[in-house]
């Protein structure tokens, strides 16, 4: 199967978090749109599967609106980057670098994001898909690092550029997997902001992963590796606490944008997550993460 997929943004926008993943037509992921605001968000497909991404403003705006400061401690560190040999950890830890980087440049931190979108760039490369990151690209990141906006814009065009090479190579289990580590290492960040500062918003946004989830566990279960037992072990343990979440959801019309290729989710959640759960998901999305990273 082609790949079709847009996870450009998603990739290098940190805080975006997964709104909806559903392969029921008539679901629309409707059970995980956000709890009171309508969200642009953007339409991707892996296998099948349609995931529907927020604005990684939104989700950014919200956790600086909470007053956490920026935690380089909460970075997967570069220095990690050389010991992932094997194709898996690679594509896992692009997913994770991507959201890194997406942290950085929130809280516009110009010497960080250069030295992640380097490293981005590096695991591109071991995955042969660094056509995207050439040195005019490279050369317009530099000289525009210290606008936010304008960065989000380049590294997006650098994915979309990659997404010619990935829709024509039919490797679906490649995408899985970053897309996989993006959405660990943005829950990461969520819960771990949660955790020292806690904030009702946030933990709503969190509880809207429920499908999401279950949903990631469909697809590297579907890719048939065995190399992906362990991960995908950890991943039903989380998954089977984020069950755990009680989602309502009140349907309204969506509205789509054809030209900007959005869709703006007008439905309401009612979530309910308990701190406990959320004590019980920080465990588990950390032990994922650990794997991932080390």
């Amino acid at each position: 199967m082609k790949l079709k997929l847009r996870y450009a943004a998603f990739l290098l926008s940190g805080f975006t978090l997964l709104a909806a993943c559903s392969d029921d037509p008539a679901d629309n992921g409707n059970s995980d749109s956000p709890a009171k605001d309508t969200i642009d968000v953007n339409n991707f497909k892996v296998k099948g599967q349609s995931f529907m991404m927020p604005s990684p403003m939104q989700i950014a705006d919200m956790i600086k609106k909470s007053g956490s400061l920026y935690d380089k401690s909460m970075l997967n560190s570069i220095e990690n980057a050389s010991k992932y040999t094997e194709a898996m950890k690679q594509a896992l830890n692009l997913g994770v670098y991507g959201a890194d980087l997406g942290y950085i440049t929130m809280y516009e931190n110009t010497p960080d994001a250069l030295e992640y979108y380097k490293t981005v760039n590096q695991m591109a490369d071991q995955l042969k898909i660094t056509a995207s990151f050439d040195q005019a690209l490279m050369k317009r990141f530099s000289d525009n690092i210290a606008n936010k906006d304008s960065v989000m814009v380049l590294v997006g065009e650098a994915y979309r550029r990659s997404d010619n090479f990935l829709r024509e190579s039919e490797q679906d289990h490649l995408a899985s997997l970053i897309l996989a580590g993006g959405w660990i290492e943005s829950m990461h960040f969520a819960l771990g902001v949660y955790k020292n500062k806690p904030n009702e918003a946030i933990a709503i946004r969190i509880g809207e992963q429920k499908n999401t989830s279950a949903g990631l566990v469909k697809l590297l279960k579907e890719a048939n590796k065995p190399e992906y037992a362990e991960l995908i072990t950890l991943m039903e343990a989380l998954d089977a606490e984020f069950q755990k979440v009680e989602i309502k959801y009140t349907f309204a019309e969506p509205t789509h944008d054809e030209g900007a290729k959005t869709t703006t989710i007008n439905g309401k959640t009612e979530v309910k997550i308990t701190p406990e759960l959320l004590a019980a998901l920080t465990e588990k999305v950390a032990a994922v993460r650990n794997y991932i990273t080390n």
